[in-house]
């Protein structure tokens, strides 16, 4: 089966925008429904951008990193205010949030939310999320169990150094909380592995922002956004930027 390359979405609104921050590995999907909803009931302009590698084969995710998706997010951010954009709020899931909170410590930004955050991620996990992902993507495609063993080396062969980046930017992002003065919401699903209810707690904990608020979704798992609770979930972020 052809998998269809991922693309941005750009939905024209006033001059109020939204910048909506996929997960790892994913793509615009995480995102797409909730900024369709936004657009529609408020008006908003709502970007999502693709990382670099992220929507396409696998293999494109070899030869990028951390700080490659970092510079889109900040090129996103810009693209935004070029586009007229006079208030920026910044939705952000999995690791779209850590780039949400880092957006927030350095840029100006109307309101922040993010979703199953992580406050910490071992190299050695952000590396087999990469090699179960590129599994996944090749029985999608249809291929036979030899050609998804041979296929899979190379993934299975990475150095861990782009995966200690991608923790050494979790950690540093983490650490800077305090530098966070926007309204915040902070999302945790209550079916996902425990350690995000723990960050949810401690990005609250630590943010500087007057207006704050933590909730969880007794039927979400880590992807909250395209779960059982999504609708809830789009009520709540309405309530929130409104």
């Amino acid at each position: 089966m052809k998998i269809l390359p991922a693309k941005e979405l750009f939905l024209q609104g006033n001059e109020s925008a939204i910048l909506f921050l996929h997960s790892y590995t994913s793509h615009t999907r995480d995102m797409k429904k909730l900024a369709e909803y936004l657009n529609e009931r408020i008006g908003c302009t709502c970007y999502i951008p693709l990382y670099k590698g992220h929507g396409v084969e696998p293999e494109a995710l070899l030869n990028c990193d951390i700080n490659d998706w970092w510079k889109d997010v900040q090129k996103a951010y810009d693209f935004l205010q070029k586009h007229g954009a006079k208030r920026i709020s910044v939705i952000g899931i999995s690791v779209g949030g850590i780039f949400a909170l880092k957006l927030a410590q350095e840029k100006p930004i109307e309101r922040l939310v993010v979703m199953s955050v992580p406050k910490e991620r071992t190299p050695e996990r952000l590396k087999q999320r990469l090699v179960d992902y590129a599994k996944g993507y090749k029985q999608l495609e249809g291929k036979t169990a030899e050609e998804i063993i041979n296929e899979l080396l190379s993934f299975q062969e990475m150095s861990l150094h782009s995966f200690e980046l991608f923790q050494q930017f979790i950690h540093h992002t983490m650490e800077q909380n305090s530098l966070i003065t926007a309204p915040i919401a902070v999302y945790y699903g209550n079916r996902d592995d425990s350690l995000y209810e723990k960050s949810a707690n401690f990005i609250v904990e630590n943010v500087s922002s007057v207006k704050k608020r933590i909730k969880a979704f007794p039927n979400s798992t880590h992807l909250m956004t395209l779960g059982k609770d999504k609708d809830s979930i789009y009520e709540e972020v309405f309530s929130f930027l409104v």
